[in-house]
């Protein structure tokens, strides 16, 4: 059986800038070594560890999806972060620090950036493997991440993060216009390439000062080939290298295990069962009657249920729970469709002040984009809304189809994600679309008096288990 070391966390900061160097070293962190052994003892601590400990959680959106290409929200977003790691990560101060990676160095001109892999680290075991033991990773394992982000086969998303990165849009463009295999010519990303068994090279064609925090991101999760199903379809059964792998899904609830033999000391733990899928007043009622021990990222409705109206953040009674606000906010957006030709009503809502959404103080801040002059006649139109159904788009896109039906138009919801000509206006981004209207919705977590220690710092999906203690209910 592999031990785990006990490891000290050591950041190295060095800036090589005697000589003609033209690299700078920027961090090194060769914490959470290995032996260099991967045995078949696959024995997990969530099945011999003393102090088992159960947390169950409630996620306001449901979750789709475990392909990190596929994942659009905030809760799909973090039971990704918690399964698969990235070259990087972001920690609890919102710094970039290393994860895969242990260590990195960027050219002066800051147009390439070699990434050196941690030694000896595992994917989780999986029957998918030989002998079912995972495997190491390696930067080849990268390289074909990122060519399947610029694949047609799926979401543009991850693909729009890394258009700095050389041959990037090459590939992608390729991929997407030209649709028979055998007819593209551009076989691989230029910029992306390893130069050993533990070295991984990004190469830019353009300057990217937020490239080390975009490979922070759930999108640019890093998984093997082997989780990767035959027929291309989206991965239903991860593998990754994070902090808990999926022991179980079914209906409405996802188990997750915590790893024994994550890169970094952790006190987790050792379950979570995570419950999605339900409505924002069925989860608030499960969590009220006990049967959840914490709701991650409120909804607007129960917000307004829990907080005071001045936007301070307190619970308006009595705490029988607790509330952690991290300074942390969801950005929840509604664009414009330009090929619908709705321009009338585009334009009379980018023409209106900030005010025209008055939400509670508590349930954060709401912002007109692309404000201009009303100057056409508004004439009677058909509004085709499309949003994907989490409750706090339905709150946003019930508050606008307000508005809007004071015009004369009709408004017309459509709760899917497919973007067509007829479409106005969607929460969804896509091709072309001209943000209108901003919400930075506070994201709240309400805990059981008895859970203390969730964390959530600079993004939504960024949530941290780490040193969370559950004490025994009275």
């Amino acid at each position: 059986m592999r031990f785990k070391a006990i490891s000290i966390l050591c950041l190295l900061f060095l800036i090589i800038s005697c000589g003609k160097s033209t690299e700078i070293t920027i961090v090194d962190d060769s914490s959470g070594m290995f032996p260099s052994d991967k045995t078949s003892d696959t024995t997990k601590r969530a099945e011999v560890q003393d102090d088992f400990t159960n947390l169950k959680i409630g996620e306001l959106n449901s979750i789709q999806t475990l392909d990190p290409l596929f994942a659009t929200t905030s809760s799909e977003f973090r039971i990704n972060a918690l399964i698969y790691d990235g070259l990087t990560q972001i920690d609890a101060n919102g710094d970039v620090k290393p994860a895969i990676a242990k260590k990195w160095t960027i050219t002066r001109d800051s147009l390439r950036y070699t990434f050196t892999l941690r030694d000896n680290l595992y994917y989780h075991d999986d029957s998918r493997f030989t002998s079912g033991i995972g495997r190491l990773v390696t930067p080849e394992d990268i390289v074909l991440n990122f060519e399947r982000m610029a694949s047609i086969l799926v979401p543009d998303n991850a693909a729009d993060m890394f258009k700095s990165v050389k041959g990037f849009n090459a590939y992608h463009t390729e991929q997407t216009f030209i649709k028979i295999p055998a007819n593209r010519t551009i076989k691989s990303i230029e910029g992306i390439y390893s130069s050993n068994d533990s070295t991984l090279v990004i190469q830019l064609a353009k300057k990217d000062s937020e490239l080390l925090e975009k490979l922070a991101h759930p999108l640019a999760s890093v998984y093997p080939k082997e989780s990767i199903p035959n027929n291309n379809n989206p991965i239903t059964d991860p593998i990754g290298t994070g902090s808990y792998y999926l022991a179980q899904k079914k209906n409405n609830l996802l188990i997750l295990a915590s790893n024994d033999e994550y890169f970094q000391d952790q006190k987790v733990p050792t379950r979570l069962d995570i419950t999605h899928g339900k409505t924002e007043s069925d989860l608030y009622q499960d969590f009220t009657n006990g049967n959840l021990d914490a709701l991650v990222e409120l909804g607007p409705n129960t917000i307004q249920e829990v907080t005071d109206t001045t936007g301070s953040g307190d619970l308006k009674f009595e705490p029988s729970f607790s509330l952690y606000n991290p300074p942390v906010n969801n950005e929840i957006n509604f664009y414009y469709n330009q090929a619908s030709g709705n321009t009338s009503l585009f334009s009379y809502l980018v023409s209106q002040n900030n005010d025209f959404l008055s939400f509670e103080k508590t349930l954060g801040s709401v912002e007109i984009k692309n404000k201009r002059p009303f100057s056409d006649s508004l004439r009677k139109q058909t509004a085709y809304i499309s949003y994907t159904g989490n409750p706090a788009e339905v709150f946003l896109i019930d508050a606008i189809a307000e508005k809007l039906s004071g015009t004369g138009a009709t408004i017309v919801l459509n709760s899917s994600y497919a973007i067509t000509d007829d479409i106005s206006f969607s929460t969804i981004r896509f091709p072309g679309a001209q943000k209108t209207v901003s919400w930075k919705m506070p994201v709240l977590v309400l805990t059981q008096p008895n859970v203390s220690g969730i964390t959530i710092s600079k993004y939504p999906w960024n949530i941290s288990f780490d040193g969370v203690t559950i004490n025994e209910s009275n």
